[in-house]
């Protein structure tokens, strides 16, 4: 395969290529889109939608409280 800086291929143990390595200051911009598809980076809209699916301090104390009430605990 044709060397590219910037580009680094990894082979396993018997020669066969494996992995990619790429230089994201030299082609980040070129594979954002790529990476973006796959879920290894997130937009921050999709930031903003689970924060405001998340639940509040409030709400995951009481969640505790009523699942601890639930265990088989003696007295």
């Amino acid at each position: 395969m044709k060397e590219i800086a910037g580009i680094q291929f990894n082979k396993d143990a018997s020669g066969k290529e494996q992995s990619v390595t790429i230089d994201l200051k030299k082609y980040g911009n070129e594979i954002q889109s790529f990476l973006m598809k796959i879920g290894a980076i997130e937009t921050a809209d999709t930031f903003e939608k689970r924060w405001s699916d998340a639940i509040s301090g409030d709400e995951l104390v009481s969640r505790v409280q009523t699942h601890i009430k639930t265990l088989p605990w003696k007295r």
